[in-house]
């Protein structure tokens, strides 16, 4: 089968990359389409640890057409994809809290080779390929109705900034919000915030022409500051006091700095950006004793097999409009030069149709 590979150095295309077949519990699905996401250029930008040659990707639809023995999933089943590989037993998992769960974090067998030679699965999960081996419990079925791009963009960055606003930040109705970083997972905490009911919503990016998509989404305010130390100042000059929560989605441990000297007292801040592996934080804990929260959040820390459906209703129903954030779709030939407009700033969330050729 055709694979995108990155080897350490580029990533390509290369035709002859073996999957195997389900085994128990598991499924085998065909991918239709996959969204480029920040945190699958953490491996190429050296930000993570992760062994080559490996197929990164994790944000999928695409279609069940295996299963193996105790998988209840239908052949023909459309699905979106989950990282989380829960253990099922735990007491996080029988709480319907699987983000908690210790084994939902560890490695596990690739299915995925070439020649003999072993091409590792990113987070469990390898979605840039044609056909992918995971678990029952990393799939969860979709409408029809939704169209690829945004069906794919609910199984992460829709996922994880609802369930940031929603759940973790538990952001009310009137409250006001900052976000830093205006890519795909910002964008997203921007359209989650504005369904909240924030009364102001505050976008920070280095980028300029960020502006015009964040207010689309609802921002209220969009700050291009000179850098980190001049965030809070400026924020606190829009929100006297400061805001009640702030969501850091570029890992960017200056900018999260910045974001918890704007909260006000009582307020939360809610990492979602992936810092590069070791970064530690200087921080004032005394900024925290006026009942400031600093928390963290995995997958927007709720259980996607609940809440990825309720989204897609939600879309649906017309609550959510995700397509201003479809910025590009490419045929997998199209996918280095997609990794470079997302570096640089081009695309707010770029895809990868497995079913098209250049």
């Amino acid at each position: 089968m055709r694979a995108l590979v990155w080897d350490g150095d580029r990533l390509a295309v290369e035709e002859d990359v073996d999957v195997r077949r389900p085994g128990p519990g598991e499924v085998a699905v065909e991918i239709r389409m996959a969204g480029l996401c920040h945190s699958d250029l953490s491996p190429m930008e050296g930000r993570i640890p992760q062994p080559t040659p490996v197929i990164l990707g994790h944000e999928a639809v695409g279609v069940v057409v295996e299963a193996g023995a105790g998988s209840d999933v239908p052949i023909g089943q459309r699905v979106v994809m989950t990282v989380l590989r829960r253990c099922g037993s735990c007491r996080h998992c029988l709480a319907g809290r699987p983000t908690l769960c210790t084994a939902s974090g560890e490695p596990v067998p690739s299915p995925f080779s070439r020649h003999g030679e072993t091409i590792h699965q990113f987070v469990r999960l390898g979605a840039f390929a044609e056909r992918i081996v995971v678990t029952r419990d990393q799939v969860i079925a979709v409408p029809d109705a939704l169209s690829d791009p945004v069906a794919a963009m609910l199984g992460c960055a829709t996922i994880t900034a609802f369930g940031a606003v929603e759940q973790r930040a538990r952001l009310q109705a009137g409250e006001t919000a900052l976000v830093t970083g205006a890519g795909g997972i910002g964008l997203n905490v921007v359209l989650a915030a504005r369904a909240a009911g924030a009364s102001r919503i505050v976008v920070v990016d280095r980028n300029p022409a960020k502006e015009q998509i964040a207010r689309k989404c609802g921002a209220t305010d969009f700050l291009v500051p000179s850098g980190p130390a001049a965030i809070a100042p400026a924020v606190l000059d829009l929100v006297p006091g400061g805001v009640d929560t702030a969501f850091e989605c570029a890992g960017n441990t200056a900018l999260l700095e910045a974001a918890i000297t704007s909260l006000a007292w009582g307020g939360r801040a809610v990492i979602l950006g992936l810092p590069p592996t070791g970064t530690t934080l200087d921080l004032q804990v005394r900024a925290l004793f006026h009942d400031k929260s600093l928390l963290g959040c995995r997958m927007g820390s709720v259980d996607p097999q609940t809440v990825l459906p309720l989204l897609a209703e939600r879309v649906l129903a017309g609550e959510i409009d995700l397509d201003p954030l479809i910025s590009t779709i490419v045929p997998m030939e199209g996918a280095a030069d997609l990794v470079e407009d997302l570096r640089n700033g081009r695309i707010d969330r770029g895809f990868i149709d497995f079913g098209a050729r250049s």
